[in-house]
């Protein structure tokens, strides 16, 4: 095992590398690997001393009850190489070289092979050869010996060796170690000094040793939050001071030697320490200590300091008597000395009375002293970071931190007891827990010092490093339960692992290899099988300590039929006992609910070694049901090959225990979840049956469908929470007689194939005769088997899942479970830990109280999987209709716009039964696409009207029947000539007359038995219609309609109609123009006015030309055959056609009509647009923003638009052929323009010249000739149109004609008028009219305008309203004033301006 790199002891060990050394297998180096590493631990007592004196500084004998603690590793860490001369544990003393006996071991290539690896690895003290499996001769060959230590040593077989064979092979390795660190260590005192491992000497890239390319430069420690001058400052206070030798040092080169003294002092210390060596460690490290602190060596100071810590830590393990030294902490800040009276020693803590110098030592002791001697350590490697070059580096001082992180972390798990936490750390001795957890030393205390070495920022070390440091601050929080914490180091430490990892995963994968296990189908061949024996070998009675070992690990046993009672047994298709649903279902469940218990990997070791038990009993039932086990648990975290060979463990089980008589040998099938799901599957050819109630139950001539929604509860809430829900799930039925067809959906997640012998629906209920299916489920696959079932009565079907026997397995009962499976719905609450969270739980009842309360709470969350039903309902048998034939081509026909074609159908009865209930309904292309338009939200209230509109009342398809008139109707008047739709000769849909009582009391046969019918369907032709469906819902009742009871049901047939829309008139573009009255329509008009003339003399109008205005309507021929052209026009709805116009168009040519329309006056113009359908689109935010005015202007548009296409239609005909149509007019749009010529305003105002003898002669309606100087008289008519009375203002203004504004409103030498020209009128009631007579006096000829407007006025009473601010429209839809509340300015202009010519009486006559 693998020691922890981070312990408080690593500094201790001795790093040796372990090789492998020629052919060798991975597994047989692992293992040989494995064995050293057992006895990592040597004795000094037992280790053989070298007799040269010069190589006896590390003599064993200097303290036999020390111990090297090898640190055998199979890397190299050559990233800090650069560490070794300041931390010697890092130091590759020993190269081991593993060998197998049992490959080629020629003595010439092994020696030749261990010379190479010591010139690879020159640094290393020794190198020597292990050969594993080796007898002891094999080593005493002449060219495997060497005069000095020996380089080859045998290591006997395994089986061979003996309890101490492998401690005394260590310790044969030791000796040559020991003798060799000898001559390191002399080496390194003949050294002025070492340099320290960020010295620009130390990371030159040209010295002697070979480093990496990334040693940081600068990369040492920084203090965060602290002033560099002032540190240095305080440091450079106590230059020279202290105690030890150096004290009198004045010349730098005497300071020099001094501190190289101590360094040297210090490495050598730490040698001691490698080398088992403890009281010699503690002496020198106190020596080095003093003198670095003598000298302001901060960094190696505080790493003499650390050392000391460790072993006084070992030496309270060892448990020897030994007493605390006086440890040289470092100066206090700011304390001033002399050169010649060094500053003494003054530790932050008080230390006991002392005895010689030092105090006794106890392991409590030494635990106490040590967190005040880390932070002392901290604090000088904090201060050594201000010097340039004696920095520590960063992964220095993050281990160091982590390895006393790690020492509080033992010592809180012992619950504070030293003793046990020492020998944790130094041997991972594990540590017994004592009574209740105690909080010493506190967590946070442990979590502060773990979160010192999180280096800022991380990127500052390499990828090893933040891994190694990230790594053991993750351990640290995690073993004393910050799991926040330990996720937040977690994250950044996967953040940094993922580009590493990437290269090492593929580098991992080429060498990993598949290792094989020994097991049942393992064992064959000539050697025999355990499981070819006799009946009275067969072993039995050690299951029930097996499930408790497996219970202990979360693996749930499998069900034991002995354990139940009769009534939870039933008889199996096989003649054996079988759990009935209810018990398989709990089962299910309860082994889902302790699945995510316990580690995986655990589980599967635990059931491999129960199967290998089994094996070796040998216990047929035990080695399947373990067997099916590993599979339930495992499954997609074992290899293929393992899969299969289990699958085959299997079947050759079951088939010894045939082949011995044994009856019963059958495994439980290993997945839970084999079946998936059961659905029914809709025939193809006959729809499954609808059901209806009886509320649905209409006239079948209606032009409706009984699968159309029932009208919707009437309240005055379009939205009400506290309604329950009454939608639900699809109702299944099944016909009585006829066979049904199920799709059940099973799986195999395994990598082999699966046999399925039988499956067999389980139903309750009515009798439903099911008819087994088999099947072979391919690896790793889901497959859907039909399996086929009849009713052999009416009623309801439960399917709980299906009765599934697998060959080998036991033939049981499979739940239907497609719910409450994700862990992430079900664990909503953790309420059990440990192994309690194993155990099945128990549904606790609840209390009246609780369940009283909860009609308004949400249910509590479903804790396991939600077992399926599927529920059927049997109906009756049903008719089968079936499309014999139409009269169309290939399902296809060609209309043009507007165009209206009939086609038939003919329809087959295929049953016994006849059908007495038909109903048409349609679907088309178009409706799809409008139906998406009405979701969107930016749609305005009249693109939704229209898009109503055409998909309400302008179907594309309809059932075509002559026109019905019973005896009670009387029939309906047939059309007047003069109307629109004699003219366009378009038929109309008549409405239908409603079912009488006689209808519902009397059963009509559409369709007899075995019969068939003939039905008319119109198609209407609709721009983007492309294909139709034609749905035919029919039933059987069996008795009239008001015979029947609660509910029926129907079938439906479907059959597809191809349909192309050509093109035929298509509306260009629409404008409207004013009729000016300038000209008067009579015999004296001139010649130009001919035409206009001819225009009204057709309608009959000749006086009140302003009261029409002319559209213009350009039409175009997009058909390639002439058509002719047909437009009526009425002057209001439902009144005789007025005017009509004729054309006719050639292929792709364009007409021009002009029809004179006539003014429209509505009453309400700003009324809310309507909605045709019967869904409320309340709260639905639009995703467009309009003024009031756009509104008002948007409705207006809208109803006078509606107006005008009640007064107009059309129709075309193709010449030489009786195909006629429609033309579609909605495509008309109105803009604001078009709405102002088209409108009669509510008030409006006339001004015009009285008649007067020889002074007015009226040219036109609107132009007079004046003569001067002549008192005249100007009349203003003020028409109110309103349903309420008007209270206007009168304002004439009269100006000179083709001037601009200033000039033409100087008429004070040109007119005169008698009175003012604003007056306020008597109040104007609805409907009625004034007239306003101004008298007036031409003084100069010329031409003059006067033109009018109307203001309403509010009396003194509304003025004194409250001020409201609000921002609507009024009751008419009208803006509001936002600051007084009331109706804004309401003002009306004449719509021509009076023209008078004056001329003089002279010029005039």
């Amino acid at each position: 095992m693998a020691l922890d790199s981070l312990s408080f002891i690593t500094p201790a060990r001795l790093r040796a590398l372990v090789c492998p050394l020629g052919r060798i297998r991975r597994s047989r180096f692992s293992s040989f690997v494995r064995r050293l590493q057992a006895a990592n631990v040597v004795r000094l007592g037992d280790v053989t001393p070298d007799s040269q004196v010069n190589r006896a500084m590390f003599s064993p004998q200097g303290f036999p009850d020390g111990q090297i603690m090898w640190d055998l590793t199979t890397s190299v860490d050559r990233e800090h190489q650069y560490l070794e001369t300041f931390e010697m544990h890092r130091r590759t003393f020993v190269v081991i070289a593993v060998a197998d006996y049992d490959e080629e071991c020629e003595p010439e290539r092994m020696v030749a092979q261990l010379d190479e690896m010591k010139s690879l690895y020159p640094s290393a003290l020794y190198h020597v050869c292990l050969i594993f499996d080796a007898p002891a001769e094999a080593v005493r060959h002449e060219k495997l010996k060497s005069d000095g230590h020996p380089r080859f040593l045998a290591v006997p077989t395994k089986r061979e060796s003996k309890l101490t064979s492998m401690r005394t092979l260590m310790c044969d390795i030791t000796a040559p170690v020991l003798s060799e660190m000898s001559a390191f260590a002399k080496s390194i005192q003949a050294m002025p000094t070492l340099e320290s491992p960020l010295s620009p000497e130390n990371r030159n890239p040209a010295g002697t040793r070979d480093r990496r390319n990334s040693v940081p430069t600068g990369g040492g420690l920084t203090p965060f939050g602290v002033d560099s001058m002032t540190n240095k400052r305080k440091t450079m206070g106590g230059f020279g001071g202290g105690s030890g030798g150096g004290g009198g040092a004045s010349s730098p080169s005497e300071r020099a030697r001094i501190k190289g003294k101590g360094r040297v002092q210090v490495a050598i210390a730490q040698l001691h320490l490698i080398a088992g060596r403890v009281p010699d460690a503690v002496k020198e490290f106190v020596e080095g200590a003093d003198v670095c602190r003598a000298s302001n060596d901060h960094l190696w100071h505080g790493k003499a300091l650390e050392g000391i810590g460790i072993c006084l830590v070992l030496l309270a393990n060892l448990g020897v008597q030994f007493q605390i030294p006086t440890i040289p902490y470092p100066t206090v800040e700011g304390s001033k000395s002399t050169k010649s009276s060094p500053a003494p020693s003054k530790p932050s803590t008080p230390i006991p009375t002392l005895v010689n110098g030092a105090e006794p030592g106890s392991p409590q002791q030494v635990m106490e002293l040590l967190p005040e001697l880390h932070k002392n350590i901290v604090n000088l490697y904090l201060r050594a970071s201000n010097f340039s070059g004696e920095s520590v580096p960063n992964i220095s001082y993050c281990e160091t931190i982590l390895r006393h992180a790690k020492l509080l972390t033992s010592l809180y798990l012992s619950n504070g007891v030293a003793r046990d936490a020492i020998a944790h750390v130094v041997f991972g001795t594990p540590i017994p827990h004592k009574g209740p957890r105690r909080n010493a030393p506190p967590r946070m205390e442990i979590e502060e010092t773990a979160m010192r070495a999180y280096p800022q920022p991380v990127e500052i070390m390499t990828v090893l490093e933040a891994t190694k440091v990230l790594s053991g601050i993750a351990s640290v929080l995690g073993i004393i339960g910050m799991k926040r914490r330990k996720a937040f180091v977690t994250r950044e430490l996967v953040r940094i692992l993922i580009p590493g990892l990437i290269q090492a995963r593929v580098v991992g994968a080429a060498e990993a290899g598949i290792h094989p296990a020994a097991g049942l189908s393992a064992i064959s061949g000539g050697h025999g099988s355990p499981l070819d024996l006799g009946e009275g070998d067969v072993e039995s009675g050690v299951m029930e300590l097996l499930e408790e070992l497996c219970r202990a690990y979360g693996v749930l046993p499998g069900l034991k039929g002995e354990s139940f009672t009769e009534e939870e047994q039933r008889p199996s298709s096989s003649g054996t006992l079988m759990l009935k649903t209810s018990v398989w279902t709990k089962a299910v469940i309860s082994e889902q609910e302790i699945r995510t218990f316990g580690w995986p990997a655990l589980k599967i070791q635990v059931l491999r070694s129960c199967m290998a038990l089994c094996e070796a009993l040998p216990d047929f039932q035990g080695v399947l049901n373990f067997t099916t086990m590993l599979l339930r648990t495992a499954d997609m975290e074992l290899t293929r090959e393992e899969q299969v060979r289990l699958s085959t463990t299997v079947s050759r089980t079951v088939g010894a225990a045939r082949k011995l008589g044994i009856p019963g040998v059958e495994a439980d099938y290993w997945d839970q979840f084999l079946l998936r799901d059961i659905e029914l599957v809709e025939n193809t050819t006959w729809r499954p049956p609808i059901a209806h109630n009886r509320s649905e139950l209409m006239d079948p001539d209606m032009m409706m469908s009984p699968t159309s929604a029932i009208e919707a509860e009437k309240t005055p809430f379009i939205y009400n929470p506290f309604r329950e829900s009454r939608t639900s799930a699809a109702e299944k039925i099944l016909v009585k007689g006829e066979p049904a067809e199920f799709k059940v959906t099973l799986q195999n997640p395994f990598e082999f194939e699966v046999e399925v012998a039988s499956v067999i629906l389980d139903a309750t209920g009515v009798d439903l005769e099911a008819h087994p299916a088999s099947v072979v489920i391919a690896p790793f696959r889901t497959y859907q088997v039909s399996v086929f079932a009849t009713p052999n009565g009416t009623g309801d079907v439960n399917i709980s899942g299906c009765r599934i026997r697998v060959y080998g397995c036991k033939e049981r009962f499979f739940p239907i479970l497609t719910g409450g499976l994700d862990p992430r719905e079900r664990d909503t609450k953790t309420k059990r830990f440990g192994l309690k969270a194993a155990e099945p739980r128990v549904d606790r009842p609840l209390s009246q109280v609780s369940a009283s309360g909860r009609g308004s709470l949400r249910p509590p969350p479903v804790l396991h999987p939600i077992p399926k039903t599927l529920s059927l309902t049997v109906v009756h048998s049903q008719p089968l209709l079936v499309v014999k034939n139409t009269s169309l081509s290939q399902s296809a026909l060609m209309v043009l716009e507007g165009e209206r074609r009939i086609f038939q159908i003919t329809l087959r009865n295929l049953s016994a039964v006849d059908v007495d209930l038909l109903v048409f309904s349609f679907t088309d292309s178009t409706t799809g696409r409008i139906q998406q338009a009405l979701a969107e939200k930016s749609n305005t209230p009249a693109e939704t009207y229209e898009l109503e509109l055409m998909l309400e009342k302008k179907r594309a398809f309809s059932w075509h029947r002559p026109r019905r008139h019973p005896a009670s109707a009387t029939p309906s008047p047939s059309p007047s000539p003069t109307s629109i739709s004699a003219v366009l000769g378009s038929p109309r849909q008549p409405m239908r007359p409603k079912v009488s009582t006689q209808d519902l009391n009397k059963r009509k046969v559409y369709i007899p038995a075995s019969g068939e019918a003939t039905f008319e369907i119109e198609v209407l032709g609709k721009p983007g219609l492309t294909h139709g469906t034609i749905q035919v819902d029919y039933s059987h009742l069996g008795s009239s309609r008001s015979e029947v009871s609660s509910r029926f049901y129907t079938r439906q047939v479907i059959y597809p109609v191809t349909v192309t829309v050509n093109a035929s008139i298509e509306l260009a573009r629409v404008d409207f123009i004013p009729f000016s009255t300038d000209f008067v329509l009579s015999s004296h008009s001139p010649s130009s006015a001919a035409p206009f003339k001819q225009l009204f003399d057709r309608i009959g109008v000749s006086d009140e030309q302003g009261e029409y205005c002319l559209m213009l309507m350009d039409l175009r021929n997009a058909w390639p055959q002439p058509l002719r052209v047909r437009l009526a026009l009425s002057d209001a709805p439902h009144e005789p056609t007025a005017f009509e116009a004729e054309d006719i168009l050639q292929a792709g040519h364009t007409s021009r009509i002009i029809l004179p329309v006539k003014r429209i006056f509505l009453k309400n113009p700003y009324a809310q647009i309507p909605s045709i359908s019967a869904s409320q689109r309340q709260f639905v935010v639009s995703t467009t923003k309009i003024s009031v005015e756009q509104e008002r202007q948007s409705r207006e548009a809208f109803w006078y638009r509606e107006e005008l296409l009640k007064r107009i239609a059309g129709s075309w005909e193709e010449l030489g052929t009786e195909r006629t149509g429609d033309i579609e007019l909605r495509g008309i749009r109105l803009s604001p323009r078009m709405v102002e010529t088209l409108r009669v305003e509510e008030v409006s105002v006339a001004v015009a010249v009285k008649e007067h003898a020889g002074a007015v002669q009226r040219v036109s309606p609107s132009k007079f000739v004046v003569a001067t100087d002549r008192f005249l008289t100007l009349t203003a008519t003020v028409t109110n149109r309103t349903a309420r009375p008007v209270k206007p203002v009168l304002r004439l203004l009269p100006s000179m004609k083709d001037l601009p504004a200033p000039q033409a409103f100087e008429l004070g030498r040109r007119l005169a008028v008698n009175g003012i020209l604003q007056r306020g009128l008597d109040v104007l009631p609805p409907g009625e009219s004034v007239v306003a007579e101004t008298d007036f006096v031409v003084l100069a000829k010329g031409e003059y305008e006067v033109s009018a407007s109307v203001e309403e006025v509010r009396g003194a009473a509304a003025a004194e309203e409250p001020v409201v601010v609000v921002e609507t429209v009024d009751a008419e839809g009208r803006p509001l004033d936002v600051l007084g509340g009331r109706g804004g300015r309401r003002c009306w202009v004449c719509r021509e301006v009076c023209l008078l010519v004056a001329r003089d009486v002279a010029a005039a006559e």
